[in-house]
């Protein structure tokens, strides 16, 4: 019988389940592609050039930071051997530049991107060396101060202080040692004091030091100002458990800052953070810092740390724990650690916030899983949800990197020795998940940095040996005045405006000349949109050439005196799985399915292909083309707002691919697709 059924949307993203398995809007793939709720799935905004940082000589192995002061003074960082430097990426006026380095820093030597952490809070950054032990330097007061004899029993049998200046007096109270205190004469009193001789406290150059921003544009690195020993000794007041250790992490909490070392977790005094010593070796103070470890039948070594309404949740190889107090305030009295569960997570990325979840990986030997942890409140376990096993096998497990952008709820996976990107994201409304979808970006370049402010996505890729800084705006869908008036981003990468100032005609070959204003990539292909298209052509596929050490593209004919953007092409592509006749949520796929034609409806949209490929035949392209008779303005951009292409097709379900293609500089939307074929049960009535 005749029949025709609908695929909604194609907001399921890309599953890797057989396509009998899928739901509807699953795919096989997607490569850069964005799931929008409102738009459909749209390809992927192209990145804007903004700036070459270096060579790949440069920054190979770099460790690279993102800072944002407000929302109008963002930073880009870089940290490798011995050197920290600092890029403006939005300056009011003018190209982004270099606004600090720093050079031959003994704690900034690393081996590997890997090495550091870097902790932003307001003006200043806590730059963490995780291949650094922390040591101890100085010793207290000189210990010819202090006589064997200067003994007493408690506060009473202390001489009287005005004869005693300057000297140091050990008051024991009990035989136990761990009641024992120093103190000093000041020539009118008795104040609480060190022991003589001992180690005086941190050794600043071996503990995470800070970058200040001063002023905008103004940066000072420096080692912090970590308050020694003022009372005690080893027992009463002893170095903090990292000493000897190395920091493998650091956190904001309770007005505390934290530190991670192997499986115990350091929280400094309130508002003091860099204090990590007791105020008093007689009196424990809530002020006091908290240094716990972490119980555990299993090897811990915690990673990471996620501050939550309940406390902290801290990340180890195999297991998670949480850091609270029944109070909802840290004191070393009240603090506590208990084990929630025993989740196995990959120890170099961290766990990134998604909303009022958090998302970690773990690795298997060919694959990444990807979970999402849920805290339930104090005495309840975490929810944890597989967010990944909808693409088992499709995340390779050299990932090495994962962002997040809470705001438009996804997160985003990438390995600096690939131009892939994974992402999945979700869309809420009621608290109900109305959209659960992966996709991958292909990008210019091996990304070596990714994140994500707001609705701008910032991108450090490596190509040709230059690494340069790229950003894009998400949800900008072009139009046809976006693309003129350069306002929003247009769907090609490397994006850069060339005025007319600047282009030439060569009159020998006939060709214009355009200026290439980032380094030249031969690998990639190259497109020039024109600024104000008039006539018949609105973009061009140049040909790429180096004429006396300067990089051009070149186009046919003289077009000098009009401005161009430029840039470099890349493909959007969506694998459809195989379409079954569905009854009740079932998939009917031992019937006999005959396709007749598909129609894809399409939104705001420019050309686009549909590659159909019939079972041992060569692909066939057939082209989804906005320009209509009678209904084209011939001076405007080839966008239309609404389209529904008929694709003939004439065979089984089961005998053919069909792929949805564009690498044109215009946006294309894809809403849903319906069929229309010829559907036998073979004789069977299906209950």
């Amino acid at each position: 019988m005749n029949i025709t059924q609908q695929v909604p949307n194609f907001l399921g993203g890309i599953s890797t389940k057989p396509d009998d398995q899928k739901e509807l809007g699953e795919v096989r793939e997607i490569i850069n592609g964005y799931p929008d709720p409102t738009y459909g799935l749209v390809k992927r905004p192209g990145f804007n050039y903004v700036t070459e940082l270096g060579t790949d000589t440069d920054y190979s192995g770099a460790h690279w930071f993102y800072y944002r002061y407000s929302a109008s003074e963002t930073y880009i960082g870089a940290i490798k051997n011995g050197t920290i430097t600092v890029w403006r990426t939005s300056p009011a006026s003018g190209d982004p530049y270099q606004v600090f380095q720093d050079t031959g820093k003994a704690y900034l030597n690393n081996s590997g991107y890997n090495d550091f952490y870097v902790l932003p809070r307001q003006s200043q950054l806590v730059i963490v060396n995780k291949t650094t032990t922390v040591s101890t330097s100085g010793t207290t007061s000189d210990s010819t101060n202090f006589d064997a004899a200067h003994v007493a029993n408690s506060v009473a049998s202390l001489p009287a202080a005005n004869t005693e200046s300057g000297q140091y007096w050990k008051v024991e109270n009990t035989s136990a040692a761990e009641d024992d205190y120093w103190v000093v004469s000041n020539g009118t009193s008795w104040v609480e004091a060190p022991k003589p001789g001992i180690t005086a406290g941190l050794n600043p150059a071996s503990m995470p030091h800070v970058l200040n921003r001063t002023d905008e544009d103004t940066f000072t690195f420096q080692q912090a100002s970590y308050p020694t020993r003022a009372v005690g000794d080893l027992a009463t007041n002893p170095d903090p458990s990292f000493v000897g250790r190395k920091i493998s992490f650091a956190f904001y909490h309770n007005n505390r800052l934290g530190f991670l070392s192997e499986d115990n977790v350091i929280l400094s005094q309130p508002n003091q953070f860099f204090n990590f010593y007791v105020n008093s070796a007689v009196v424990q103070s809530d002020a006091d810092p908290v240094d716990l470890n972490c119980s555990s039948l299993k090897p811990v070594n915690l990673t990471a740390a996620k501050p939550v309404t309940q406390g902290v949740v801290l990340f180890s190889q195999q297991s998670q724990f949480i850091l609270f107090s029944d109070t909802g305030v840290l004191t070393p009295a009240a603090a506590t650690i208990n084990l929630i569960s025993d989740f196995e997570m990959d120890d170099v990325i961290h766990p990134v916030e998604m909303g009022t979840s958090f998302v970690f990986v773990n690795k298997t030997s060919a694959y990444v899983r990807v979970l999402t942890m849920e805290t339930q409140g104090l005495g309840n376990n975490p929810l944890f949800i597989d967010i990944g096993k909808n693409v088992t096998q499709y995340i390779p497990n050299t990932v090495s990197k994962m962002f997040s952008d809470p705001q438009n709820s996804y997160i985003g996976m990438y390995d600096q020795a690939s131009n892939k990107a994974y992402f999945y994201r979700t869309y809420v409304e009621n608290q109900q998940i109305l959209m659960r979808s992966w996709y991958s970006w292909e990008l210019p370049g091996h990304i070596q940095f990714m994140m994500s402010d707001s609705d701008t996505v910032y991108a450090v890729t490596k190509q040709t040996n230059k690494v340069v800084l790229l950003k894009t705006q998400l949800n900008s869908i072009p139009t046809g005045a976006a693309v003129t008036a350069g306002v929003q981003v247009p769907s090609f990468d490397f994006r850069a405006f060339v005025n007319n100032s600047g282009i030439t005609y060569d009159t020998t070959s006939k060709t214009t000349r355009i200026p290439i204003p980032f380094p030249k990539n031969t690998a990639l292909t190259p497109v020039a949109v024109r600024q104000e298209p008039a006539g018949t052509t609105f973009f061009q596929t140049p040909t790429q050439t180096t004429i006396s050490g300067n990089d051009f593209f070149v186009i046919p004919g003289d077009v000098a005196d009009l401005d161009w953007y430029v840039g470099y092409k890349f493909d959007f592509k969506v694998d459809l799985p195989i379409l079954y006749y569905r009854q009740q949520g079932l998939v009917d796929y031992s019937a006999s399915l005959v396709l007749s034609r598909i129609k894809i409806a399409v939104g705001l949209s420019g050309l686009c292909e549909f590659k159909i490929t019939p079972r041992n035949q060569d692909t066939m392209a057939i082209e989804g083309n906005p320009i209509v008779l009678d209904r084209y303005t011939y001076d405007a951009v080839p966008i239309d707002d609404r389209n529904v292409y008929e694709i003939p097709i004439h065979q089984r379900n089961t005998n053919f691919n069909i792929q949805i293609f564009s690498d044109t500089p215009y946006i294309v939307s894809l809403n849903s697709v319906m069929w229309e074929g010829n559907y036998s049960p073979k004789y069977y009535r299906r209950t």
